[in-house]
C-alpha cells in the first residue's frame, strides 16, 4: 500500500491531550477506571441477558448486541490511549493504525443503528403491543441485526480505504489519541476533497437517517404515552424516555460534532473532548442508562444476588478430595515421587530467580520474563502439591470450602498468567532474532513491564470471574471431588444447580486464553524459523533449531494438557487422564521449565560457572 500511495510513511506519532505529558498518571488512572467499569458493565449485562430466561426478548436481544459493540470500539482505541500515557514513545503503526479505524469506525457506525432499532422495538411494543410478537419476530430481529452489522462495516471499511489511499508527506503527527478520519485527512498532502465529500455523505446519511428514526418512533412513543391517564405512570415513562433521549442526544451530538463540524486549530481539544464522550464515555453509561433503571433487570439481578449468596447456596463446609484412582495401596511411592517433584521445582525455580537476580549479564528482557516465569511456576505448583502430598499421608482429605475457594482462585490466576508469560517470551525471542537492531528500543523495561502487568491482570481476571460463579452453585448431591486438587471442571460436575452458564463461561475464558496466546507463540515462531533458515551455518541453524524444538515441545506440553483438561468434555471414564493431564501442567511443567528455558542455555551455563568459582 505505501509504495503505491507514494508514501514512505510507516507509522504515525499520536499527539494525546494538551499537556498529557504533565497529568500523564492522572488521566492514566481515570480512564482506566473508566474502562474497567465498561468492562464489567458491559460484560455483565451480557452476561446476565444470557442466563436470565425473563430477558430473552427483542429488547434485550439488541440490548445485548449494544453492549457488544460498545465494547468493542471502545476497546479498539482505550487500551492504545492508556499505553501512550505511560509511554515515551507514541507511535501506531500504518497497519495498526488503518485497523484501529477500521473496528471504530464500523462498531460506532452499528451502534447508531441499533439505537435505532431499539427505538423502533419500542415504538412496536408502547404502540402496537398487541401485534409486537409478530412484528418483532426473531426472524425480523436478527435482520435488523445483521442490517446494523453491514452498514456499519461498509462505512468502516469504504472511508478507511479511502483515507489510506493517500499520500502522506506533510507530517506523520496526528493531533489525536486514536487514529480518527478528520485527523488523519489533516496530515495528507494529496487533494482531500473527495475524502471529504465521501465522509460528509456517509456520515451525513447515517446520522441523518437514524435519528430521523429515533425522533419519529419517540413521537409516537410520546404520544402514546401522553394517553395513559395515571400521573406516576406517565411520570415513570417520561423518565424512561427522557434518559434513552439524553444519551443519544449525547451521543449523535458529539459525533455530529466531530464529523460534520470543520473544525479550526482552536476547536481541536473541544473535537477530541467530543471523541471522549461518544468513544469511551457512552460505552461506559449506556448499561446504566438502559438497564439498571429498568425493572426487569433490577429483578434479573436480584435472582443472581440470592443464587450468589453463601447461605442460600450452599451447606457445604468442606469438601473431600479422592486423589488419584487406587492411591490408598500406592501412596508412599506416590508421595515419595511427588515429593521428589516439588523439591526438585523448588529448587530449580528459586535457584533461577536468585541467579537472574545476582548475575547482571542476565539482566535483559528474556531474563525478565523468565524470572517471573520460574515464580509464577512456583506459586501455582505450590498452590496445589503440598496439599496433595499432605492427603497422601493423611486418613481424612478433606479441604475447607474457603481453602478449596482459595486454592482454585489462586492457581487459575497463575496458571493463565503462566499462558501470557509463555507468550511474551516467544514475542521477545521473535524481535531479537528478526529484529535485532531494534531489541533494545522494542523490548525496553516499560514495554516488558507493561506486558508482565498485563499478564498478571489477565490471570487474576479469568480466576476471579470462575471461581466466583463457580462457588455460587449449589452443592447438594455430594462432597467429594474427584481429583487430587480443587479444579474447576470435577467442582462443576458435583452441583446440583444449572451449570450450563459456568460451563460456557470456563469455555469463553480459557478458549479465548488459550487460542490467544498460542497463537502469538505460533505466529512468532513461524517469523524466528523462517529467519533461523535463512543462516548459511548448519552448526548455527542446528542449534538453533534445538533451542525452538525444546521450546515448541515443552509450550506444546502445556497448552496441550490445559486444553484437553478444560474444553475436552470428559466422561467417567476419562477422569483419571484428566487428572493425569492436570499433574503434567500443574506439577511436571513447573519442574521442567527451569531445564528447558534456562539450564541449555550458553549465559546461564556461564553465570553457573561464575557462582560455583565464587562459593568454591
Amino acid at each position: 500500500m505505501e509504495l503505491e500511495n507514494g508514501t514512505e510513511v510507516t507509522e504515525f506519532i499520536l499527539l494525546g491531550f494538551a499537556g498529557q505529558h504533565k497529568f500523564w498518571h492522572i488521566l492514566f488512572l481515570v480512564f482506566l477506571v473508566i474502562y474497567l467499569i465498561t468492562l464489567l458493565g458491559n460484560i455483565g449485562m451480557i452476561l446476565l441477558i444470557k442466563i436470565d430466561s425473563g430477558l430473552h426478548t427483542p429488547m434485550y436481544f439488541f440490548l445485548q448486541h449494544l453492549a457488544f459493540i460498545d465494547l468493542c470500539y471502545t476497546s479498539a482505541i482505550t487500551p492504545k490511549m492508556l499505553q501512550n500515557f505511560i509511554r515515551t514513545e507514541k507511535s501506531i503503526s500504518f497497519i495498526g493504525c488503518f485497523l484501529q479505524l477500521v473496528v471504530y469506525g464500523s462498531f460506532a457506525t452499528s451502534d447508531c443503528y441499533i439505537l435505532a432499532v431499539m427505538a423502533v422495538d419500542r415504538y412496536v411494543a408502547i404502540c402496537n403491543p398487541l401485534r409486537y410478537p409478530v412484528i418483532m419476530s426473531q426472524r425480523v430481529c436478527i435482520q435488523l441485526l445483521l442490517g446494523s452489522y453491514f452498514m456499519g462495516f461498509l462505512n468502516g471499511s469504504v472511508n478507511t480505504s479511502f483515507t489510506f489511499s493517500l499520500n502522506f508527506c506533510k507530517s506523520n503527527v496526528i493531533n489525536h489519541f486514536f487514529c480518527d478520519e478528520p485527523p488523519i485527512l489533516a496530515l495528507a498532502c494529496s487533494s482531500i476533497d473527495f475524502n471529504i465529500m465521501l465522509l460528509a455523505i456517509f456520515v451525513g446519511f447515517n446520522l441523518m437517517f437514524t435519528v430521523l428514526v429515533v425522533i419519529f418512533s419517540y413521537i409516537y412513543i410520546l404520544a402514546a404515552i401522553l394517553k395513559i391517564s395515571s400521573t406516576s405512570g406517565r411520570k415513570k415513562a417520561f423518565s424512561t424516555c427522557v434518559s434513552h433521549l439524553t444519551a443519544v442526544t449525547i451521543f449523535y451530538g458529539t459525533l455530529s460534532y466531530m464529523y460534520l463540524h470543520h473544525g479550526t486549530n482552536e476547536t481541536q481539544e473541544q473535537e477530541k473532548a467530543a471523541s471522549v464522550f461518544y468513544g469511551i464515555i457512552i460505552p461506559m453509561i449506556n448499561p446504566l442508562i438502559y438497564s439498571l433503571r429498568n425493572q426487569d433487570v433490577r429483578e434479573a439481578l436480584k435472582g443472581v444476588r440470592k443464587n450468589m449468596e453463601q447461605e442460600n447456596c450452599t451447606v457445604v463446609t468442606e469438601f473431600v478430595l479422592l486423589g488419584f484412582g487406587s492411591q490408598h495401596k500406592f501412596w508412599h511411592v506416590l508421595f515419595i515421587v511427588f515429593l521428589m517433584i516439588y523439591v526438585t521445582t523448588l529448587v530449580g525455580n528459586i535457584g533461577m530467580i536468585l541467579l537472574i537476580k545476582i548475575d547482571s549479564g542476565l539482566h535483559t528482557p528474556m531474563y525478565f520474563f523468565l524470572q517471573h516465569l520460574a515464580f509464577v511456576d512456583l506459586c501455582y505448583t505450590s498452590a496445589i502439591t503440598p496439599k496433595m502430598l499432605q492427603n497422601f499421608v493423611r486418613t481424612e482429605k478433606s479441604i475447607s470450602f474457603i481453602g478449596c475457594f482459595t486454592q482454585l482462585l489462586v492457581y487459575g490466576a497463575f496458571a493463565t498468567t503462566d499462558c501470557y508469560i509463555l507468550a511474551a517470551m516467544a514475542v521477545d525471542r521473535y524481535v531479537a532474532i528478526c529484529n535485532p537492531l531494534r531489541y533494545p528500543v522494542v523490548m525496553s523495561q516499560r514495554v516488558c513491564i507493561q506486558l508482565l502487568l498485563g499478564s498478571y491482570f489477565i490471570g487474576f481476571i479469568n480466576a476471579t470471574v470462575n471461581t466466583s460463579f463457580t462457588y455460587s452453585l449449589k452443592f447438594c448431591k455430594s462432597n467429594a471431588i474427584n481429583h487430587f486438587f480443587c479444579d474447576e471442571p470435577p467442582i462443576l460436575a458435583i452441583a446440583c444447580s444449572n451449570i450450563d452458564f459456568n460451563v460456557l463461561l470456563l469455555t469463553v475464558f480459557v478458549g479465548f486464553n488459550l487460542m490467544f496466546t498460542v497463537l502469538v507463540v505460533i505466529f512468532s515462531y513461524i517469523y524466528i524459523l523462517a529467519a533461523i533458515l535463512k543462516i548459511s551455518s548448519t552448526s548455527g541453524r542446528k542449534k538453533a533449531f534445538s533451542t525452538c524444538v525444546s521450546h515448541l515441545t515443552a509450550v506444546t506440553i502445556f497448552y496441550g494438557t490445559l486444553s484437553y483438561m478444560y474444553l475436552h468434555h470428559g466422561t467417567n471414564q476419562t477422569q483419571e487422564q484428566e487428572k493425569a493431564a492436570s499433574v503434567f501442567y500443574g506439577i511436571i511443567i513447573p519442574m521442567i521449565n527451569p531445564l528447558i528455558y534456562s539450564l541449555r542455555n550458553q549465559d546461564v551455563r556461564e553465570a553457573l560457572k561464575g557462582v560455583r568459582k565464587k562459593c568454591f
